[in-house]
């Protein structure tokens, strides 16, 4: 590893076309600045390198231009991953332990790999690098963030558990008249929430799932592919809010039958 290091893991972004271009941009302005210290005519041992490698449709490339990118970009039917690298001949044949590079990971399945690296033995290139395509990508941020939170997960958990409950007791109070046996509201009671709650143990990773994909850490954004997307996320966003609004009015419909039954019975 050089010298001077700067790195930062990359999330809550949408990359489309502009952001690509915008992108390719800056690091070709760091291929530049860095061919030039090598020298005006470098050999090939000591010439810096300048690529891409984008992942989809479960087959990847490494490519040289920013048209064949943005080809494969658009042909695409699911973007999995981009890699943007400018790297100098010595980090390549000593696999990145001497010399300097930039490289920008962005991965729509695997959050913890987004990243932005620069390291070089010159600290204004590493710290120029770093800062021009922080800069760029900062212009790209989204909301998602506040959907993929740590709170979210612990909404879903607490509502998932309060609804399991509520139908526990109205399964229970439903079902307890018809059964025979000593304390037949506390065993269907039991019985229907053991059930439920098995059930949301699968439920609930698949919920979290949903949002992950609707709601991704990075969005690879194509305009004759992003209305499904937006569409998908409104329908399921309605949806959900419709959902919650019914569970809400039939939970307290419920809860006022229960309190009023429990008053006619003390009077």
């Amino acid at each position: 590893m050089a010298i001077y290091l700067r790195d930062q893991q990359i999330s809550n972004i949408a990359i489309d076309e502009d952001a690509i271009r915008e992108i390719v941009s800056i690091f070709t302005e760091r291929y530049v600045e860095l061919h030039a210290e090598v020298g005006p005519t470098p050999s090939p041992a000591n010439q810096p390198l300048f690529h891409y490698i984008i992942r989809f449709d479960n087959k990847g490339y490494k490519v040289f231009s920013s048209d064949e990118l943005l080809r494969y970009f658009h042909q695409a039917n699911e973007v999995g991953r981009l890699i943007f690298t400018v790297e100098s001949r010595q980090a390549f044949t000593t696999n990145r332990q001497f010399g300097s590079f930039v490289e920008l990971r962005l991965d729509a399945k695997e959050p913890a790999a987004c990243t932005l690296v620069s390291t070089s033995d010159t600290k204004d290139w590493a710290e120029a690098s770093f800062s021009a395509v922080h800069e760029v990508i900062s212009k790209y941020k989204t909301k998602n963030g506040f959907v993929r939170s740590p709170w979210t997960n612990l909404i879903i958990q607490l509502f998932g558990v309060v609804i399991m409950f509520l139908i526990s007791l109205w399964a229970a109070f439903s079902l307890a008249p018809q059964i025979k046996v000593e304390n037949p509201f506390v065993i269907s009671f039991l019985f229907i929430l053991l059930i439920l709650s098995n059930i949301w143990t699968y439920l609930n990773p698949a919920l979290l799932w949903a949002l992950s994909r609707l709601f991704p850490n990075v969005d690879f954004v194509r305009s004759e592919k992003a209305r499904l997307h937006w569409l998908i996320q409104t329908i399921v966003g309605s949806a959900v809010f419709a959902l919650v609004v019914y569970i809400l009015g039939s939970v307290s419909a419920f809860l006022l039958r229960i309190v009023g039954e429990l008053v006619s019975v003390s009077t």
